[in-house]
């Protein structure tokens, strides 16, 4: 479950700020901020009129942003993700090696 913010066009934020309204979703689960912040959230019940007098019912969740913008971006941060989590089980790896030569588990 993750906390976004929306405004009154129900764009997205990922901070609280004045004018904005918490909201409680899994939508978003897993993704980066700039991933969230290019898209529009409507919660069940509300509704938002385009400018050009389309009417959009929530829930609805829809980019406002260009995609492949916010594809990439989502990527970017997936693989930063995976870097890290990588760089720690190296660690890990290395950490296990030592403790098995000590105990002499591998001797």
């Amino acid at each position: 479950m993750k906390t976004i913010y929306i405004d009154s066009s129900f764009k997205c934020h990922t901070s609280a700020a004045e004018g904005l309204t918490q909201i409680e979703t899994n939508a978003f689960d897993g993704k980066c901020n700039v991933y969230i912040q290019g898209y529009r959230f409507i919660p069940a019940g509300q509704t938002w009129t385009r400018a050009d007098g389309v009417v959009f019912t929530g829930e609805m969740i829809a980019p406002w942003k260009s995609w492949a913008e916010l594809d990439a971006a989502q990527r970017e941060y997936e693989r930063e993700q995976y870097q890290a989590l990588a760089a720690q089980n190296a660690e890990y790896e290395a950490a296990l090696s030592e403790i098995e030569v000590a105990l002499g588990v591998n001797a």
